[in-house]
Formats: structure tokens, C-alpha cells, sequence
């Protein structure tokens, strides 16, 4: 079944409830991802920012990721005077600098395309840099920290001598070593992934799969469209623990733009998922994603929600980390994260036996891993 996305009818499977007070500040800053938000509704949106503060533009969105995006908006409908001179000036001056961010890897990207494919090294590129150059009216709204590629884990040798070659320095944390590094110069860094979680989160290898579909599009390697939602559900799950303050709100934009204006094919998003284990992690991150977004619908149908949720008790299981925000409340206390809730949200418990052996193994043997050999530690190397 390939379908354009519809609004849900509200049947119960992403349930919510007016009681989310945890997250009011994070659902004000996301107005702007209405697609049919007026001047009306922008307007009372900035009347309710008032209680935040200033802070809540020179503070809480640049941590976002959402500073350009509100600098658009305002623009766009006419309201950039409804706001003070010098939150108007940080929210321009903010937009400048990822504009200038934004063409310094775009300028990188096209010389990693032209210097893999050269050296016939399979790669796309994932997550932010990938989706901003698709559905962003302009990419530059939508900055990124680093570039992300994802690559075939017998090609990273290959793919760390290929990027040295061009002048970027190699750092490797041990705590990461198994699935991924990162490799900077000047201003540009490079997230090199060769596994899309911790090895052993998913029941298959993922990362072929993922790189036999992928489709050439702005000049350069991405993730299929169906795919690339596929991600946006799963890794924020593990590797942000959903809502912790480790998960920027531009994410949310992604899906939702994404979701909306490419054509998805939810089935084949949902036989991914089933294929790997990772049906209830992706359940809980749209869960979160409803939560933020009430009372407006989620651009994603029915029946792939249906069929990707668990059973009763684990959805009210999961839902009460995220409405007492527990990820966050715990965030020093990784061990209490990991084994009360990420667990949790694999499919099965021999999934989360697997997931936990297999982590357990990789970091037994990250001392041996040859990356160690020939790049640098990164200060503060904990992940």
C-alpha cells in the first residue's frame, strides 16, 4: 500500500491527554510546524511565550535547532515587529550564522560525494543534512551540528582513509567505536556511521538494507523516503532516549514536513520495522511526537499505527515515562533509562535480551577495535 499520509481519526492508538503540562514550552515552540498556522494563531503563540521570557528565544530555541525556522516564520507572516528589537536581532543574528554553517557542508558534501564515489565507497547521506535539502523551503533553516553518513561497515576503513586524504582529522570515542566516528576540519565535523544503533539493537543487519534502496537526489546519496522515516523513529528512541533534552525539537519538524510532503510508503515502513524489533520504539516516539503536536493530528495513518503499537500494558507503560518526562528527570542515571525504559521498547524480550548481550560483547572488545590505533580521543569521550 503506497499512500499519501492522511489525518488519523483518533482512535486511541496515540491516545492524548490535556495533562502534558511537562512539555507546554516545547509545544509553543513547535507552532511554527503547523502547516496552516495564520498570523492569528502565530500571534497568540508569541501573547503565550511572554510567561518564558526572552530566554525562550535566545535560550530554549537555539538548543532546538529552531531559531532560523522562527526567523522565517515571523517574517513570513508579517510578525517579525511582535517581538522585542533584541530577540528579533538574536533570532536574525542566529539565522546568519547557520546560513553560513549551512553552505560550509553543503560545500562539504559535494566534495565527499565526488571523493567516495571516485573511491567507489557506497554512502548516504542521513537524518538532518539529508531531509533539509528535500522538503526545507530553504535547507539553511534547518541547522545541523554535522554531517551524518551512513556507510557499509566493511568500507569504514576505507571510508576514514579516504576522508584523511582530504584533510580531516580522525577522532574516535571508545564508548561509540562499535558503530561510529567522528572526523572534523575546519568548521565542518562528519558523523561517520557504520551501524544505526549500538550493534545488536536490531534483530537484522540494517545498514545494506538501507544502502542497497538508497536514491540520488540534490546531488547527492539519501535514505529512500520510506526509509528515511524508518530512522526518524528509531533512533531518536535509543540515542536520545525519545524526549530527553538530548532530542532537538527541529527533529519533530523533520518528520512532520517529510511526512507530508514526499510520498511514504507506510507498509514498507512497517515491515522494516517488524523486521527488525522495532515496532514499539517507533510507536513511542510518534506517541511523544502527538503529544507535542496536540491538538493537531500527526501526518501518518491509522492502520500503521495500529499496526506498529503494543500491546495495552506497555502503552501505558511507555506513556507514563513520557508524560512524567522521565528521561529527562533521570538523564544522570543512564542505568535507570536503559534498563526501565529502552529495554522496553523492543519488540520482544529475547530482542532486549539480544540487544543487551550484544552491547555487553562490543564493549568487551572496543579496546581491540584498529580505529583506536590511528585517530585521536575526543575530550569528555563519555556517550
Amino acid at each position: 500500500m503506497r499512500t499519501t499520509p492522511r489525518k488519523p481519526q483518533g482512535k486511541g492508538a496515540l491516545a492524548r491527554s490535556d495533562q502534558h503540562l511537562a512539555f507546554r514550552r516545547h509545544r509553543l515552540a513547535l507552532a511554527v510546524a503547523d502547516p496552516n498556522v495564520t498570523a492569528d494563531t502565530l500571534r497568540q503563540t508569541i501573547a503565550d511565550i511572554a510567561q518564558f521570557g526572552p530566554a525562550f528565544y535566545t535560550d530554549f530555541l537555539p538548543r532546538q535547532g529552531l531559531s532560523s525556522y522562527w526567523h522565517h516564520s515571523l517574517e513570513q507572516h508579517g510578525l517579525a515587529d511582535a517581538i522585542e528589537p533584541a530577540v528579533r536581532s538574536a533570532l536574525k543574528q542566529a539565522r546568519l550564522s547557520e546560513t553560513v554553517s549551512y553552505m560550509a557542508q553543503k560545500a562539504a558534501l559535494q566534495e565527499l560525494d565526488r571523493l567516495f564515489e571516485a573511491k567507489g565507497i557506497r554512502y548516504a547521506v542521513i537524518k538532518g543534512t539529508h531531509v533539509r535539502e528535500l522538503v526545507y523551503a530553504d535547507p539553511a533553516l534547518r541547522p545541523a551540528s554535522d554531517i551524518d553518513l551512513l556507510i557499509a561497515p566493511e568500507q569504514r576503513l576505507a571510508a576514514v582513509d579516504a576522508l584523511k586524504g582530504a584533510g580531516f582529522a580522525l577522532f574516535v570515542n571508545p564508548d561509540v567505536v562499535s558503530h561510529e566516528a567522528s572526523l572534523t576540519r575546519g568548521g565542518v565535523d562528519i558523523d561517520l556511521h557504520w551501524d544505526i544503533l549500538r550493534p545488536g539493537r536490531t534483530r537484522i543487519d540494517t545498514v545494506n538494507v538501507l544502502l542497497t534502496r538508497r536514491r540520488r537526489s540534490a546531488d547527492i546519496w539519501g535514505l529512500d523516503d520510506a526509509d528515511a522515516v524508518f530512522l526518524m523513529l528509531v533512533h531518536p528512541a535509543f540515542a536520545k532516549y525519545v524526549c530527553s533534552p538530548n532530542m532537538d525539537l527541529n527533529k519533530v519538524i523533520d518528520f512532520t514536513l517529510w511526512a507530508t510532503r514526499r510520498t511514504i510508503d507506510w507498509d514498507a515502513v512497517a515491515a522494516l520495522l517488524e523486521q527488525t524489533g522495532l515496532c514499539t520504539a517507533a510507536w513511542t516516539v510518534l506517541r511523544w511526537y502527538a503529544m507535542l503536536l496536540e491538538p493537531g493530528p500527526l501526518p501518518v495513518p491509522d492502520e500503521f499505527v495500529a499496526r506498529i503499537a503494543p500491546g495495552p500494558l506497555r502503552q501505558r507503560y511507555l506513556a507514563r515515562w513520557l508524560e512524567h518526562d522521565l528521561p529527562t528527570r533521570w538523564l544522570d542515571k543512564p542505568a535507570r533509562i536503559q534498563f526501565g525504559f529502552t529495554l522496553f521498547l523492543h519488540d520482544r524480550p529475547a530482542d532486549a535480551w539480544h540487544a543487551l548481550i550484544s552491547i555487553l560483547r562490543a564493549r568487551r572488545r572496543q579496546g581491540d577495535d584498529p580505529l583506536l590505533g590511528i585517530g585521536q580521543q575526543p575530550q569528555n569521550a563519555a556517550h
